[in-house]
């Protein structure tokens, strides 16, 4: 404080002499900040573009396999046809059963069968000559070679048939006896997909493609001449890159064209095909020069009003001076005290109006106190909410007034609500921050508000009384509320439908069991997978938005915690199996009672277990244990995976959270489990903490007080 005193007084003594280092410290405080503002405008461009381009990414690898899966149902339809009855059926309802699936996949081209003479035969429209020969393809020396059948995908080739550019989908068909009985064919069209992707908004020099799993260039937009069938294994990147990850982006230049692009690839799931996305890093570059057109025009003019407000302030340092002067000069002339106290009445007032005018202009509400709770000030905004006019209510009444009493009752048992009431209340806000209250209306009427009451004292430290700030939270809450409604009214909009999908799923494995192929085995264990995912989706979606708006139910019963534990781990067991862990209860585990609800803590139980065998190392082991500590339950949970990393563990517990790791994209989930867990915790008056290590392990404790009969034997 005192080198602020001397600076001032330098400033009021030397007014041009402050206003050229005023100007230096407003320049470089302009540029520092202009500089850091555009570095971060660049890198969140250049952020956002990294995320735009892996969705193109894998929006292309999704729609191609949706293509090739079709592809490979209807060649797995030929191959089963062929090996049961030797020839291919021409009946008119297979014809039109392919012809309607073509229909709705305008992709692909059409279906054929080549014969072992290269003679191709007609599954579907176009009818074909009989003279075509089909024996010099790639694709038909090759299967006619070899004895595999699975689906291949080969360079792109122009039609005989249509003179257009396909995409070979083909498969090896054998006879009964298992020999060579010729190939089927479908044919993908790559100019579809340069339809499609021309929507995508990549930029003007933006690109997109597919290869085949080993590089093999099968489409690329916009074309480049001699790109289709070149391979990229000569690219360092995709040696060292695409074909090491599932999927990622980075910045290099194509191998194709030579622009450098913000380049982002995913591998297909189920085939062996890679999609590739780029947004060229010319176009970014112009776009965080707009951006900076229209900020540095504003730095600048923020350096003029710097610069005017300094010679404002130097202006109104020299009229200081000047008021100075003439107030030293009339001190002088003063012939008693009380023309000093006037001068001094006149000072503080002009203080005290302006206090009032920036206290009256905030749009939050403001109390004043003495130490005895009664109001001395209120500003506009508080007079505006409450509807007490400042006349009716400073000198008169105590903030307690604004308060239900039932409220304040609540807050601070089991202290006596006439000891102090107002001090009283401070110290409950303060162990109690974030609480939201209603306040009364002059009119009856209540609102909502978050307080924040701060006690003044004296330099002697004595308390001399409150302030209490306030905020309408009225549009918040009604926000809010929309907000859950929506989330409610959607989960269960989709809850009916995917249950219903589950269960048509459920009696077509039970009516189809042993007479489907194993293809098609595979497709309905993939939707019925997805179906159970999405249900579990749904609910803790449910529970969640439930537990927010405290909206759900808990049936107390006494329990026994060793009986839930092992229910937990009963439940469990099979996700455990399929990871490769085991459990173990804990040899110091004490058969306690809790008065619980048993779903709901069944529920906390398996969340904890399944993340524990999710996270574990395979042949790991997760041990469960439960002892009575200071007159509480502690549950631990102990797995000894890979740990948390330190920088996620302040977000454990936050809705929709997964660590950004190649582990939790593999394990999946929906980031909801432990914000459930800590919810369900609270419920029941408990608390869930944990320590973690990466590399060594995580141990998770709930503490949930014990059954009160549990706790009279106990003591």
């Amino acid at each position: 404080m005192g080198y602020l005193h001397k600076a001032f007084g330098w400033a009021r003594q030397r007014p041009q002499p402050f206003l050229i280092v005023w100007c230096i410290l407003a320049l470089v405080l302009v540029l520092g900040i202009g500089s850091y503002n555009l570095r971060q405008e660049r890198q969140q461009i250049f952020t956002k573009a990294s995320s735009t381009a892996q969705d193109y990414a894998n929006t292309l690898a999704h729609r191609v396999e949706a293509s090739i899966a079709t592809a490979d149902l209807l060649l797995d339809s030929i191959a089963t046809e062929v090996e049961r009855n030797a020839i291919l059926r021409t009946d008119a309802a297979l014809a039109a059963e392919f012809e309607k699936t073509l229909r709705k996949h305008p992709e692909l081209m059409a279906v054929m069968v080549v014969l072992p003479n290269g003679h191709p035969a007609a599954v579907t429209r176009p009818v074909m000559s009989a003279a075509l020969n089909f024996s010099d393809r790639e694709y038909f020396r090759y299967h006619q070679t070899h004895a595999d059948t699975d689906l291949h995908i080969f360079p792109p080739i122009i039609s005989r048939l249509s003179g257009q550019p396909v995409i070979p989908l083909t498969r090896r068909l054998n006879d009964r006896h298992g020999h060579f009985a010729g190939v089927a064919f479908v044919g993908l069209l790559p100019g579809y997909f340069e339809q499609e992707f021309k929507k995508l908004g990549l930029g003007k020099n933006g690109a997109t493609a597919f290869t085949t799993g080993d590089g093999t260039m099968l489409f690329r937009y916009p074309p480049v001449a001699g790109a289709i069938g070149k391979s990229l294994r000569q690219w360092n990147v995709f040696n060292e890159v695409v074909l090491l990850h599932s999927d990622g982006v980075g910045e290099t230049a194509c191998p194709i064209d030579g622009v450098v692009r913000l380049h982002a690839f995913r591998h297909g799931t189920r085939y062996p095909i890679v999609a590739f996305a780029g947004i060229a890093s010319e176009d970014l570059q112009a776009e965080w020069l707009a951006a900076m057109k229209i900020k540095v025009p504003l730095l600048l003019l923020m350096l003029l009003l710097l610069g005017g407000s300094g010679g404002i302030i130097c202006h109104q340092l020299q009229q200081e001076a000047k008021t100075r002067l003439r107030l030293k000069a009339s001190l002088r002339r003063a012939d008693s005290a009380n023309h000093r106290a006037q001068l001094l009445a006149e000072t503080l007032q002009q203080a005290t109006n302006f206090q009032g005018a920036v206290l009256n202009s905030t749009a939050c509400g403001i109390l004043a106190t003495d130490s005895k709770g009664t109001l001395t000030f209120m500003n506009t905004a508080a007079v505006k909410m409450l509807g007490f006019p400042d006349e009716e209510a400073i000198g008169k009444m105590s903030p307690l007034v604004f308060h239900r009493t039932e409220d304040v009752r609540e807050a601070l048992q089991p202290i006596r609500l006439d000891d102090t009431p107002y001090l009283l209340m401070v110290a409950h806000l303060n162990a109690h921050p974030g609480r939201e209250w209603r306040f009364v209306r002059k009119d009856g009427s209540t609102i909502a508000v978050s307080l924040s009451v701060t006690a003044l004292k004296n330099q002697q430290g004595r308390l001399d009384g409150f302030v209490t700030i306030f905020n309408d939270l009225t549009e918040l809450n009604r926000l809010d509320g929309l907000k859950s409604d929506f989330i409610s009214v959607v989960s269960h909009e989709l809850r009916t439908p995917v249950t219903a999908i589950r269960g048509a799923l459920s009696l077509h494995q039970a009516a189809l069991q042993g007479s489907l192929q194993p293809s098609q085995e595979r497709l309905l264990g993939i939707a019925t997978n997805n179906c159970d995912r999405l249900i579990k989706i749904v609910s803790d979606i449910l529970d969640i938005d439930k537990l927010a708006r405290n909206k759900l139910t808990l049936q107390y019963t006494p329990e026994s915690i060793t009986t839930l534990i092992e229910r937990a781990v009963a439940q469990t067991q099979p996700f455990a199996d399929l990871h490769g862990v085991t459990y173990r209860v804990g040899d110091d585990t004490e058969d306690l009672t809790v008065s619980v609800d048993a779903d709901r803590f069944l529920q906390l139980l398996v969340n904890l277990l399944s993340n524990a065998a999710k996270f574990s190392h395979q042949m790991g082991e997760v041990i469960v244990s439960a002892r009575e500590e200071k007159g509480h339950t502690v549950v631990r949970v102990i797995d000894y995976g890979v740990g948390i990393a330190e920088e996620f563990q302040p977000y454990i517990f936050e809705r929709f959270s997964q660590h950004s790791s190649a582990l939790t994209r593999k394990t999946g989930g929906t980031g909801l489990g432990l914000a459930i867990s800590k919810m369900l915790v609270e419920a029941h008056g408990g608390t869930i903490t944990f320590t973690s290590a990466q590399g060594i392990g995580t141990t998770f404790a709930v503490s949930i007080p014990l059954a009160k009969h549990t706790m009279t034997m106990h003591s």
